[in-house]
């Protein structure tokens, strides 16, 4: 059926609807560290690479050192949409009860019968660089801490983009407290509901029905989409001395842009290797291609010798052609 062919009224209520999701998407708390520069914790190798390729790789959330992380978000959220259901007094036929109802399958038995998990990648970062948390985590074989230059406007100027142009990427900061969490969904629900709420609304996206781009099967994913962009940086509070912030690089629903090309270009997915683990990744390349990374500092970890260490850095930096950057090492004198 063409787009023309739809009721263009209905269309048009619809298209508004999708407006204010927009909006809403594009108007979520972006926070930026005080200190302007958060802090990437790498072995030699991934430290090597960073430096020769000027760029940085983001992993799949679904393949994280702790793979528990992703499934501890989506708890969350299934317990706000339980939560949401039960108080409900909505009548059966409701439209706003019918898409949480199935978000609610989206998030639970369905996710685990989808033979292809959404893509979401994460670049991970600390507030601190010299976490005797980390330098244990990554310290076996040599860990770097590497500062990233933040701009205080970090959700449009972040000085890399993904690699994938039908990719977008945001800066987020980990919230540990389960209050804030639920609080943080409970909010973001909410206020789509609220968008969708209009009878006239339903009317129009229920005429529409099977549209590609404004029908209910693209609208329940591009909800679940906004949702899942929340709960990859959830956390539990036991991490929370690592004071995380991420950046998460997801396919752009709502943002689609001129750069697409209606799929002609593959996306470039990548894999590394990590004990005996095949790990998806994308990357993230300077935003001009001329330029560096912004990387302002770079710090060895406690258990490599400190005067040689920085020498080799210096020298990988000045032959990669990157200036201006501070090395240093640890002051930790704690065996690992």
């Amino acid at each position: 059926m063409l787009l023309s062919e739809y009721d263009q009224s209905a269309v048009k209520l619809a298209s508004k609807a999708w407006g204010q999701i927009f909006e809403l998407n594009l108007k979520r708390e972006v926070a930026s560290p005080k200190s302007g520069l958060l802090y990437h914790y790498t072995v030699v190798e991934g430290l090597k690479g960073i430096i020769e390729r000027n760029e940085l790789w983001a992993s799949s959330a679904y393949f994280l050192n702790d793979s528990a992380e992703i499934i501890y978000g989506y708890g969350v959220l299934k317990d706000v949409l339980d939560a949401w259901l039960a108080k409900s007094r909505r009548p059966e036929e409701s439209f706003t009860l019918g898409l949480v109802r199935d978000l609610r399958k989206w998030f639970g038995e369905d996710l685990l019968e989808r033979h292809v998990i959404d893509p979401i990648y994460l670049a991970c970062f600390c507030e601190d660089d010299n976490l005797l948390s980390q330098w244990r985590t990554y310290g076996q074989s040599g860990a770097y801490s590497l500062g990233f230059r933040v701009p205080a406007d970090a959700f449009s100027n972040q000085g890399f983009k993904p690699e994938p142009n039908t990719y977008t990427s945001r800066w987020i900061q980990v919230e540990y407290e389960r209050k804030g969490q639920i609080s943080k969904c409970s909010a973001c629900l909410e206020q789509v509901l609220n968008a969708l709420d209009a009878p006239e609304v339903v009317e129009a996206i229920r005429t529409i029905g099977d549209h590609p781009i404004l029908g209910y099967s693209k609208l329940l994913r591009t909800v679940g989409d906004i949702l899942v962009e929340e709960i990859v940086g959830f956390k539990h509070e036991a991490f929370s001395v690592e004071k995380e912030w991420r950046i998460v690089v997801r396919r752009r629903e709502l943002t689609k842009q001129g750069t697409d090309d209606d799929g002609k270009t593959p996306t470039p997915i990548y894999f590394r290797s990590s004990n005996g683990s095949l790990i998806p990744y994308v990357k993230l390349i300077p935003i001009d291609h001329l330029k560096k990374l912004p990387i302002a500092c770079i710090r060895s970890g406690p258990t490599l010798e400190k005067t040689t260490t920085v020498m080799a850095i210096c020298m990988l930096l000045e032959k990669s052609g990157f200036s201006g950057v501070r090395v240093r090492g640890s002051d930790i004198t704690v065996r690992l």
